[in-house]
């Protein structure tokens, strides 16, 4: 069965008035952080543990992470064991995105599923869902609602919740929040869980090797998903991911600061 996307008209415009119509203010969302913000992975943090038992093949010689990661199945194929880990990783993932309220998570795990999702507009392509996400705010924008206000704060939510936004025709960017919760959701499901699963597994190799094995898969992953000149700041931005226990999301804030415009919270593709 064909999955609606997330970026459909219909569905679309009705959870962002929904949205709109439960709000009364976002003046507190642009100060919103994860919950791991900046959180070293030296640190002890509640209800995270890097004491995780990973499977052994995962620890083995053998295990190749860059291509587990390429091989990372589509969601509609995946096992009913593989479906509850992506989905709790997911889930995981939504919690340390900083996000408001309720309606937000909701939009935000949608958009981390459709990225996985085969059927989907945007499956494995930044690129893609960038320019679904263009049209569909324009189109927002010219949507007649009670009020001026209501339109600005719909688009607001629409580009904040899924981190994502284009400032002209021949800029394209994602945002630090869902670059990093997409990577810590292919890697973590090659590992075989969440942000503390993803430590163990650093820990286990040592940093050195993780090294190699984490800057591999991910310039693997930006070439696949449609930025391929994000690669080549890899290795360094992953070498200082490594000491914090978000590494995903550290990742995309190294990029961030790697780009054309710096430590804006959002990543430059070109």
């Amino acid at each position: 069965m064909v999955k609606m996307s997330l970026f459909k008209k219909v569905s679309l415009l009705t959870v962002l008035m929904l949205l709109c119509s439960s709000l009364t203010s976002l003046s507190s969302f642009a100060n919103e952080e994860p919950t791991l913000e900046n959180v070293l992975a030296t640190e002890k943090v509640e209800g995270f543990s890097t004491n995780v038992d990973l499977d052994e093949y995962v620890v083995s010689k053998e295990f190749d992470l860059e291509e587990e990661v390429a091989n990372m199945p589509s969601i509609d194929k995946m096992t009913t064991e593989e479906k509850e880990l992506f989905d709790s990783i997911v889930e995981e993932q939504v919690a340390l995105a900083g996000l408001e309220n309720e309606e937000e998570e909701k939009l935000f795990a949608k958009a981390m599923v459709d990225f996985f999702d085969k059927n989907s507009e945007t499956y494995n392509d930044f690129s893609l869902a960038q320019t679904e996400l263009i049209e569909q705010v324009e189109e927002i924008s010219t949507t007649t609602y009670e009020n001026d206000e209501m339109e600005i704060s719909s688009t607001n939510i629409f580009n904040k919740t899924f981190a994502i936004q284009k400032a002209h025709a021949v800029q394209v960017k994602v945002g630090v929040k869902f670059a990093g919760a997409v990577f810590n959701g292919a890697i973590g499901f090659a590992i075989g869980g969440g942000v503390g699963a993803i430590q163990a597994f650093i820990i286990k190799k040592g940093k050195k090797e993780a090294q190699k094995l984490f800057t591999r898969t991910v310039v693997s992953r930006l070439k696949a998903w449609g930025a391929p000149k994000l690669a080549l700041a890899t290795g360094a931005c992953v070498t200082i991911a490594l000491n914090y226990l978000d590494v995903g999301t550290q990742i995309a804030k190294q990029l961030d600061k790697r780009d054309k415009r710096p430590n804006n919270g959002w990543i430059d593709f070109y």
